[in-house]
């Protein structure tokens, strides 16, 4: 019963050890709660945000939203493991001080145009009539700041300096209407409320850029959006000549830990939401690895190579979710019981017959000391010998499988011989006084 106990116990070690390497070298339970920043209240990331947490919220994958200021705090946030996810602006990744590589482009999900509007005359794109001016470049920490300090900086106007204001979207809009500022640079979609508000404004004018295969050959992560009169609002006529923007592509960035599957879920979101395209961008253009400037992760460069997974497109999330629970689980429990079960009688029966052979190498020994006996007492102590081993292997009968009853009744019989033998020479050695 011991050695039982003892394989049983070895038999559920084994099973501990397995499935703990599973969870530590095999991919880990796709995760049922994730953290997306998005960006200031109102504008696109924010909407998207949304977006994405309702679609994603019916798959099974909840989704907890953080407004930020933008593109360069969301990744800071991903690098201290604040969100697991964030939409980032194309171009601010550098500014990152991601030396370990922790970070993970997902996709390039829609074009996020250079808006720069302005009161006064019309200007060109060297910007030179913004000298002095006052001019709001963005919230710190977004990807609007930083993108205006850079294309400040790069037709030789000063990117810092007082007349340069960090100010969220809907305040610069505000001090903008007011005449309080001049200039106000935005990076946002089409749809935000701000750049809606300011595109009705007559006293205020939206820049074009004239020599927008200039800016995109210095600045390699923008690209030219050629917006035809009256595309954005047909009714209004908005905007009232053509115009020619600088866009970066927004950007789904992940930390490099976030569970492949997740990234297919979050990804096929992205394709619902964004594969259709919008006024600027054609349908099936996005989501793309193009304009991706953080490495791409893994399981993202798969789905846009390949799409998803089979197990992806046949299961839903949560139900994916459990699949991978029961295989992590299931397979080492496989691993170990199967070849056990199938080993299990060969080891009992191994067993059996060790404990058989050293009974019967017990009783050998008997026999002959039983032969070599010099005298009665001799004989009587082998005689209380043989008569424990007879008393070991009735009790073997009940420990031991069905497929050892033969020999063990065998053996029996064997030992009752020899202890008969035993004292038949004890009654003749003995004479008369044992008759």
């Amino acid at each position: 019963m011991k050695s039982r106990l003892a394989l049983w116990a070895v038999a559920a070690l084994l099973t501990v050890a397995v499935v703990g390497l599973s969870l530590r070298f095999v991919d880990p339970f796709p995760p049922n709660r994730i953290v997306l920043a998005t960006g200031q209240p109102g504008g696109a990331y924010d909407d998207f945000g949304r977006e994405y947490q309702r679609r994603l919220a019916r798959e099974g994958l909840r989704v907890e939203l953080r407004r930020t200021a933008g593109a360069v705090e969301n990744l800071e946030r991903l690098l201290r493991g604040e969100v697991d996810v964030a939409f980032v602006q194309g171009g601010t990744y550098p500014l990152a001080k991601d030396t370990e590589g922790r970070l993970r482009g997902m996709a390039a999900v829609y074009r996020e145009p250079l808006w720069i509007f302005y009161r006064g005359k019309a200007m060109s794109d060297d910007l030179g009539a913004l000298a002095g001016r006052r001019i709001a470049i963005g919230a710190p920490g977004s990807g609007t700041e930083a993108i205006a300090r850079a294309l400040l900086e790069g037709v030789g106007l000063p990117s810092a300096g007082p007349n340069l204001l960090s100010l969220p979207a809907t305040e610069a809009r505000g001090r903008l209407q007011s005449g309080a500022i001049d200039a106000a640079f935005f990076v946002s979609s089409y749809r935000d409320a701000n750049v809606a508000a300011l595109l009705q404004r007559p006293d205020v004018r939206l820049l074009s850029f004239r020599r927008d295969a200039a800016f995109g050959g210095t600045f390699r992560y923008l690209s030219p959006v050629r917006i035809p009169a009256g595309l954005l609002d047909l009714k209004g006529d908005l905007p009232r000549e053509p115009i020619t923007l600088m866009a970066p592509a927004a950007l789904l960035v992940c930390r490099e830990t976030l569970h492949p599957r997740a990234v297919e879920q979050i990804l096929t979101v992205a394709q619902a939401v964004h594969g259709t395209g919008s006024l600027l961008d054609p349908p099936g253009r996005f989501p793309t690895r193009d304009g991706v400037d953080v490495p791409l992760h893994e399981a993202a460069d798969s789905y846009l190579a390949r799409g998803e997974s089979f197990l992806s497109r046949v299961l839903p999330y949560w139900a994916l979710r459990w699949v991978i629970q029961l295989r992590v689980l299931l397979l080492p429990l496989i691993a170990v019981w199967v070849p056990l079960f199938k080993i299990l009688p060969w080891l009992l029966r191994w067993r059996g017959n060790r404990v058989l052979e050293r009974h019967y190498a017990l009783l050998r020994d008997a026999e002959a000391a039983v032969a070599a006996a010099p005298g009665p007492e001799a004989l009587r102590h082998e005689v209380t010998r043989l008569e424990s081993l007879r008393g070991q292997i009735e009790g073997l009968a009940r420990r031991l499988s069905l497929q050892h009853q033969r020999d063990i009744y065998h053996c029996r019989l064997h030992v009752a011989l020899v202890l008969e033998e035993a004292r038949d020479r004890l009654r003749q050695t003995e004479g008369p006084r044992l008759r």
